[in-house]
C-alpha cells in the first residue's frame, strides 16, 4: 500500500524540481478509463488525477507522464514537441530520485 507521506514526497520534489507559474493539485482516486489525466483552468493552474487503484509502480509512472504534460501542456494531446523532452527529464529525475525501474 502506497504510504501518504511518501506520496507527498514524491510530488513535493517534483514541485521543487520542475516548477510551472501556477498550481499544481495532485489527486488519487479511483478513475473509469484512464490511468490518469490532467486538467487546467486555464489560468496557470492544473489538477493531475491518478487512479488510486493501480500498482504503486502503476501510480508514479502515471505521476511523471502527467507532469510532463503539466510542463508541456501545449502539447498536452499529442505526446509529441516539448511534451518529449520534459517526460525524458521528469522520468530520469524519478528513476534517480525515487529508484524507480
Amino acid at each position: 500500500m502506497l504510504r501518504k507521506a511518501t506520496w507527498r514526497k514524491r510530488v513535493s520534489a517534483l514541485r521543487k524540481n520542475f516548477p510551472v507559474d501556477g498550481s499544481v493539485r495532485v489527486v488519487r482516486r479511483p478513475c473509469k478509463r484512464l490511468a490518469g489525466f490532467t486538467t487546467t483552468d486555464g489560468c496557470g493552474n492544473y489538477t493531475i488525477k491518478i487512479d488510486s487503484r493501480l500498482s504503486w509502480d502503476a501510480q508514479i509512472d502515471t505521476l511523471i507522464h502527467e507532469w510532463a504534460h503539466v510542463l508541456a501542456i501545449a502539447e498536452a494531446y499529442t505526446h509529441r514537441g516539448r511534451w518529449t523532452k520534459h517526460y525524458a527529464d521528469v522520468y530520469d529525475f524519478a528513476d534517480r530520485e525515487f529508484s524507480i525501474k
